[in-house]
């Protein structure tokens, strides 16, 4: 098997990913699943089962703080200072944006979709132009950082933190 260049950590890499799969293993068996709508789907084949991120960022509204410990503090800072690029489609091309935080998003939700642009990145060949992401450090602080959140929120839903412990591949 061919050598992948990486310059980013490796192992960091695969711990991300794997955590990443891990929780959204632990959100779809704790019942944070996207319900299906009604007239919406062929009856004839089931939906997907599609992790609720959205929902398990409300649940933590009023547990989750950015100053509970000085790592936390660090890595919620960086994320919503600068946060991760999204790619987009502009003139039928590829480019990148800056996400937009709305109002109404508390620190949790943008912190969740933040670290699901990190996951979305890596795993769908945004990071892969270095061109574009030549900065490695940038790139390990936004999964280091991720890593720190989707911790903390393991911490404060200790029914998700069960089945994530109990996750084998």
């Amino acid at each position: 098997m061919a050598q992948h260049k990486t310059q980013a950590d490796r192992e960091l890499l695969l711990e991300f990913f794997l955590t990443f799969s891990r929780f959204e293993y632990a959100l779809k068996v704790s019942n944070y699943f996207i319900r299906p709508r009604t007239g919406g789907n062929d009856p004839s084949r089931p939906p997907e089962a599609k992790p609720d991120w959205e929902s398990f960022a409300v649940s933590l509204r009023g547990t989750f703080r950015t100053d509970t410990n000085a790592e936390l503090g660090r890595a919620s800072e960086y994320i919503l200072d600068s946060p991760p690029w999204k790619q987009v489609i502009t003139h039928d091309s590829i480019a990148w944006e800056t996400p937009v935080r709305p109002d109404y998003e508390s620190d949790i939700e943008f912190l969740l979709r933040m670290v699901r642009c990190v996951r979305n990145n890596l795993f769908h060949g945004g990071k892969y132009d270095i061109e574009v992401h030549e900065d490695t450090k940038r790139t390990e602080l936004l999964l280091k950082s991720s890593l720190t959140i989707l911790n903390q929120c393991l911490v404060l839903a200790p029914r998700v933190k069960q089945f994530f412990d109990e996750a084998v591949i």
